[in-house]
């Protein structure tokens, strides 16, 4: 009987072990990259992936533009020329989402302003007595309208 007590025991704190753990790795999961952090991550490769393809498609060129023969121009352009514009495509589009991100970032805490500004009149509103409001104006509070918030 003892025996059975010390391993429900022994269960009871694996189990209290195994949640805390799996506590302390879910509030990890809701800790957020800042934005220079992302834009770093986004920029520096969009731009060396682009430099490197423009610096493909030129070592294309200069190994085509040496030979005589057209038969040993293609290698060239499929090695320079198709990679490089797939690494100028790739680069290009990383720089563009990075773009692209800032600018939502910066919408984003726009709007996060307005809705603070909005949420402050109508914390002074609610706050104001009521004698000073006219007869209209006690039956109901005005309505605010804030914008879709994103979650």
């Amino acid at each position: 009987m003892a025996s059975r007590r010390e391993d429900r025991s022994g269960v009871k704190e694996r189990i209290a072990a195994r949640r805390t753990r799996f506590a302390d790795a879910v509030s990890k999961l809701g800790e957020r990259a800042t934005s220079g952090d992302l834009l770093k991550l986004l920029v520096l490769p969009g731009a060396i992936a682009l430099f490197g393809g423009f610096g493909a498609m030129f070592l294309g060129w200069y190994g085509a533009s040496r030979t005589a023969r057209e038969i040993e121009q293609i290698p060239y352009l499929i090695s320079g020329g198709l990679i490089g514009l797939g690494l100028v495509f790739v680069g290009g589009l990383l720089l563009a989402t990075a773009m692209w991100t800032s600018q939502l970032q910066r919408f984003a805490e726009r709007s996060q302003g307005k809705r603070d500004e909005d949420a402050s009149d109508t914390a002074e509103i609610q706050m104001e007595p009521t004698s000073s409001r006219g007869p209209a104006q006690r039956r109901r509070a005005p309505a605010r309208r804030t914008g879709r918030t994103r979650p």
